[in-house]
Formats: C-alpha cells, sequence, structure tokens
C-alpha cells in the first residue's frame, strides 16, 4: 500500500480526469450511487445512496461523521438532513476537505480512518460511503469506529467487495480486501465489537447500472468497462450499532 500522503494525491488527481469529469460535472459525488425511486442520473442516485445510509442514524443524533467524505457533496446532504447535528468531514486530503468546504460543508477533520482524531464514545453515528475498501486495513476502521461510538451509535457503510485479479488498480485497494464474501464481512463487523449486524446485497441497484452509465463516457471501451464491472464480487450495504 502507498503511504498516505501519495493516496490521496493520487486520488485527487483522478478528478481531474476528464472522463470522470464527464460523468460527475460539478455535482460533487465521486460514487456509483443507489439507482432507485426514479433516480435518473447519476447525481440523483449519489443523493439516493446517501439518504439510504443516512437512514439509520437516529434523528437525535447530535455528532455524526462522513468518513473519506470526497469532495463533499454527501456530507453537505448530510448536513441538510441533520441541521440540528454536528456532522463533520474526514479525509487525508486536505485538497478535498478544502472542496468539502467550499461545498457548504461547515465541520472537517482531517484523519486516517483507521486513527480518527476523535475522542472515546463521542459520536452517534460514523458513515461511510465508499470509502472503507481503501482503508488501510477496513478491520482497523471497524475497530476504530467502534471506540469513536457513543453505547447505542451505529455505523453505516455503502461498501465495495471485489474480486481477486480484477481489473482496479493495485495502489486504490488492498490485496487482502480483494476477496470478501458478505458472511466474512458481517464477522468482521463482529468481531469489531459490533451488534445487530445486517449486511445486504445491491449490485444490481448500484453497481450494474453505474457501469451502464459509464458507458456514455467510455464509449469504444466496452472490453475495458466489462473487466472493470466483472471485477466486483458484491455491492453491500452494511448497519450495525455499538451496544
Amino acid at each position: 500500500m502507498v503511504s498516505t500522503t501519495a493516496f490521496a494525491a493520487r486520488y485527487d488527481a483522478l478528478f481531474a480526469e476528464p472522463r470522470i469529469r464527464a460523468l460527475y460535472g460539478e455535482s460533487g459525488y465521486f460514487n456509483v450511487g443507489y439507482w432507485v425511486d426514479g433516480a435518473r442520473d447519476l447525481a440523483a442516485a449519489c443523493d439516493r445512496m446517501v439518504d439510504e445510509v443516512a437512514s439509520a442514524v437516529p434523528r437525535d443524533a447530535a455528532v455524526i461523521l462522513d468518513v473519506g467524505c470526497g469532495l463533499g457533496a454527501g456530507t453537505r446532504r448530510l448536513g441538510d438532513r441533520f441541521p440540528r447535528s454536528l456532522v463533520a468531514g474526514v479525509n487525508v486530503s486536505l485538497w478535498q476537505l478544502t472542496q468539502a468546504r467550499a461545498r457548504g460543508v461547515r465541520s472537517t477533520v482531517a484523519a486516517d480512518a483507521t486513527k480518527l482524531a476523535i475522542g472515546t464514545g463521542t459520536a452517534d453515528a460514523v458513515l461511510a460511503i465508499e470509502s472503507a475498501e481503501h482503508f488501510d486495513t477496513r478491520e482497523d476502521f471497524f475497530r476504530e469506529a467502534y471506540r469513536v461510538l457513543r453505547p447505542g451509535g451505529v455505523i453505516a457503510l455503502a461498501d465495495m467487495l471485489f474480486r481477486e485479479g480484477d481489473a482496479i488498480a493495485d495502489w486504490m485497494l488492498l490485496p487482502r480486501h480483494r476477496v470478501r464474501t458478505i458472511g466474512e464481512y458481517e464477522e468482521a463487523m463482529r468481531h469489531a465489537g459490533f451488534a445487530g449486524v445486517s449486511v445486504r446485497d445491491i449490485t444490481a441497484q448500484s453497481w450494474t447500472p453505474y457501469c451502464a452509465e459509464m458507458l456514455r463516457v467510455y464509449e469504444g471501451h466496452e472490453d475495458v468497462l466489462r473487466r472493470i464491472e466483472d471485477s466486483l464480487a458484491h455491492y453491500v450495504l452494511a448497519f450495525a450499532r455499538r451496544d
């Protein structure tokens, strides 16, 4: 795995890639989305994904962490949904945090997901939308999320489980993250201490339509897109709580 600084720099550069810009425009998202409830475009599907992950957050949550917040569109939506909460975007990239603040995110934290600069038992919810697959490691993040959550607090994730030998660059994903069954994922959350673990596959409502959307900007590269689409084993929504 590359260093945190090098990872952030390489990930930041993705946002300037012409096809990525063509896909997302100025939406502030870099997500697959949840293509349900009539979502007609990628930005609407990304909004729907944020709403689905946020459905697990208690309405009276005081502190919500959006870990791996990207450019901030999702964090801003969380802030709108929970106007009385402190909603903080967490990221290793200072540039992405700057972008998030420019989009209206009021609170940001520069931290590694496995070493959150948050006191023990202070958060009501820890969310990670398509970011945990990058963390070094996902299991360490689960333990750290458990630490910062108060008793009764929740963790909610949209996560991508990739196969061995896929089309995704090694610097983006730890090799040991690439083979995961839903059962193994559930066990990793329980091993970190979580209770009430619920993990469900939504590949057909997320990854599959997203790959179809990518055809719009990757015309002529259907073979590459097919390898990318086949590289995913499961796209999951995962929820649990700290008792």
